[in-house]
C-alpha cells in the first residue's frame, strides 16, 4: 500500500471512530506512520483529504453496484439489484458506509461540485427516469425517488448492522424490504 492509500485508510478508520472534527491531521499522519508534511503533500488541507476519501469510496461503491447491474435487464430487476447491491456493499464495507453516511450529513457535502454529484447520481437517476417512462413506477421527481431509495438503504443497513442476523436472515430482510419499497413506488 502506497503512502497516499495508507493515509486514506488511516483517515477512514479515525474519521469513523472519532468524527471529522475530533480527528486532527497530525493524528492521521502519526497513526499511518507517515510524516505530517507528507500528508500535506498529498492533501494540502484536511478538507481535501475528507473530500478525496469520499470520492474514492463513492467510486468503489458505484463500481461494485454497476458490475451487478450489467447482468439484469427488466426495470424492476435493475432497481432491485441496485437496492440489494447497495445493501450488500454497505454490509461488506461497514466503515466505508459509515463514513459516507457521516459525510452526507455534514457540511462537506456542499463542497462537492454539482458536476461531481451529478456524475455520481446520473446513472441511478437515468434508471429511475426510464422506469417512469416505461410506466413501471409512479410518475414523480426522479430526485425524490432517489432520496427514497437511498434513505431506505440507509435505514435497512442500520437495522441489519444493529442486530445479529445470519446471512440467510439478512437476505430475507433485504428481499422483504425491497418488496415493500417496490410496492410503494410501482405503478
Amino acid at each position: 500500500m502506497d503512502k497516499r492509500e495508507k493515509l486514506l485508510q488511516t483517515a477512514l478508520e479515525l474519521f469513523v471512530s472519532q468524527g471529522f472534527n475530533d480527528t486532527p491531521t497530525s493524528k492521521i499522519a502519526k497513526e499511518a506512520g507517515i510524516a505530517t508534511g507528507t500528508l500535506f503533500y498529498f492533501f494540502p488541507t484536511k478538507d481535501e483529504l475528507i473530500i478525496s476519501l469520499y470520492l474514492k469510496l463513492k467510486g468503489q461503491a458505484a463500481e461494485s453496484i454497476s458490475v451487478a447491474l450489467a447482468e439484469v435487464k427488466s426495470t424492476e430487476e435493475v432497481i432491485k439489484t441496485y437496492y440489494e447491491e447497495s445493501l450488500k456493499w454497505s454490509l461488506r464495507n461497514p466503515n466505508e458506509f459509515s463514513f459516507l453516511a457521516q459525510f452526507s450529513n455534514s457540511p462537506y457535502l456542499k463542497r462537492i461540485g454539482a458536476d461531481e454529484i451529478s456524475a455520481q447520481t446520473a446513472p441511478v437517476l437515468q434508471l429511475l427516469a426510464e422506469a417512469i417512462e416505461e410506466q413501471q413506477v409512479v410518475d414523480m421527481d426522479v430526485k425524490l425517488l432517489y432520496a427514497l431509495i437511498s434513505n431506505q438503504v440507509f435505514g435497512v443497513n442500520q437495522y441489519l448492522s444493529s442486530n445479529k442476523f445470519t446471512k440467510k436472515e439478512q437476505q430475507n430482510i433485504i428481499a422483504d424490504t425491497f418488496l415493500l419499497f417496490w410496492k410503494m413506488i410501482e405503478r
